[in-house]
């Protein structure tokens, strides 16, 4: 019995430490957000594009001649995609007060209530959060450029300073190469499977006569990386613009279903055969995960929820006292 109980005292010493350090670990991830978000995205990022860049590297293109390159195209995309959709974004951006405004009267004709939205302070919200997104995303290029010119350093250094045992350093460098594989491989799966919904939700609501179909299959496209919440918003937004455009209800109906149908295919059809059994995770982890991530980091965590889950089942199927969070991930 007095063998036992310096045991129990430490256990009932232990637990409430690690509640208070995963407590206040979350609240530091919340209020270091906007220092946080920009380097998450950087490094997933980085995941992606290093196999181009790996590449290049081996067929004897210097490693900064290949980061550039990589850099200059992907930014080239995103350059003509955005001038390519410029007309539609024009057209879609001058029709979101008068559509803002039949909303509010159809929501005040059901309702009764005077649903006064402010459309000139949504257009502040919108320029001002514009401007925000702007910054980070040039401080996440810059980041994204760095760690693609680093290659493996940065890891080699993880290695080197996770203690000096032997067995730390390997665990240290399989976990590491899993987290490689696992966010690379779901990087790609994410990639393909959004640019399939968003050109099957164009081509859909183009057959259909929708405006501004192309803007509605990218965001189709980019929302269907968030799990549950993505088509729900893509669909609820075109039911409220096919009641906007004076369709009626039927046509708003057919809009949103359209876009739904698509992703639930997608869903069932399509990633699950794509991804590996090591980053499939539990539905109802995968749904708390997305609700915890989102309160830490708003919307950004909602879109970023699924990757860092990815690396932390990573990190827990290899670290002994993190496996039973490995198992509660699993699914």
């Amino acid at each position: 019995m007095m063998t036992s109980s310096p045991s129990k005292a430490t256990l009932r010493l232990t637990v409430p430490l690690w509640v208070i350090a995963t407590v206040a670990s979350l609240f530091f991830l919340r209020e270091a957000r906007g220092f946080l978000i920009p380097i998450v995205l950087a490094v997933l990022i980085s995941y992606a594009l290093e196999p181009v860049v790996g590449w290049l590297a081996s067929h004897r293109v210097h490693r900064i001649a290949g980061t550039s390159l990589v850099m200059l195209t992907v930014l080239g995309l995103l350059v003509w995609g955005a001038l390519a959709l410029r007309d539609d974004a024009q057209r879609a951006a001058d029709a979101v007060p008068g559509m803002i405004d039949r909303v509010r009267g159809m929501l005040a004709s059901v309702t009764g209530m005077n649903a006064a939205t402010g459309t000139s302070s949504f257009l502040q919200w919108g320029v001002s959060s514009l401007f925000t997104v702007a910054g980070d995303l040039t401080v996440v290029v810059f980041l994204v450029f760095f760690l693609l010119l680093s290659g493996h350093h940065v890891r080699r250094r993880i290695v080197e300073i996770s203690g000096p045992d032997a067995d730390h350093r390997r665990t240290a460098a399989k976990i590491l190469e899993d987290i490689d594989a696992q966010v690379q491989r779901f990087l790609l799966v994410r990639l393909l499977t959004a640019a399939i919904v968003g050109f099957a939700t164009w081509a859909v609501l183009a057959w259909m006569g929708v405006e501004n179909a192309a803007i509605w299959g990218t965001l189709a496209g980019v929302f269907n990386s968030i799990p549950y919440f993505g088509p729900v918003i893509v669909s609820g937004g075109l039911l409220l613009v096919g009641l906007a455009q004076g369709g009626g209800m039927m046509q708003a109906l057919q809009m949103s279903g359209a876009a739904l149908l698509i992703t639930s295919l997608e869903g069932w059809l399509l990633t699950p055969p794509l991804l590996g059994k090591a980053e499939r995770m539990s539905v109802l982890a995968v749904f708390l995960g997305l609700l915890l991530w989102t309160w830490v980091w708003g919307a950004w965590g909602t879109i970023l929820a699924v990757p860092m889950l990815v690396v932390l089942k990573s990190v827990a199927d290899h670290v002994g006292p993190l496996k039973p969070i490995g198992r509660l991930l699993a699914p």
